[in-house]
């Protein structure tokens, strides 16, 4: 029960972290296989949580009305650490991703507006899928 308090807390803080950082962070707690769709604007973005990520790789597929407008930053959280693993940007209108971990833990996508990108094209549809 401690653990499971520990990692609710840590968990908690992550998500924290998510709203300071970004401008109006909405999170959605995700499973493998379920697409979210959503049409970004400038100043918003959206935090998607995938607890009990797969430690041998989980794939992102993003599909955007536009290349080069939205950006993915990944974080991952075990062991009572967060570590930022760095941002990349959908640069095709059909975008493949992701990585394997090390430890068994929870990955945290935050989903936001490449700067600079709302003048051109002031929103963006989306759909993300975790593998």
């Amino acid at each position: 029960m401690k653990k499971r308090s520990a990692k609710l807390f840590v968990l908690v803080l992550a998500m924290s972290l998510m709203f300071s950082m970004t401008a109006s962070a909405n999170p959605i707690i995700i499973a493998y296989g379920i697409t979210n769709s959503y049409t970004l604007t400038a100043g918003q973005s959206y935090t998607y949580i995938l607890p009990n990520a797969k430690t041998s790789g989980s794939s992102v597929k993003v599909t955007a009305t536009a290349a080069n407008a939205i950006q993915l930053h990944y974080y991952w959280s075990y062991n009572n650490t967060t570590q930022d693993l760095g941002t990349s940007i959908v640069n095709s209108t059909n975008y493949n991703g992701g990585s394997g971990y090390y430890s068994p833990g929870t990955l945290i996508t935050v989903v936001e507006r490449v700067p600079g990108s709302t003048t051109a094209i002031p929103s963006v549809y989306y759909s993300i899928t975790f593998n």
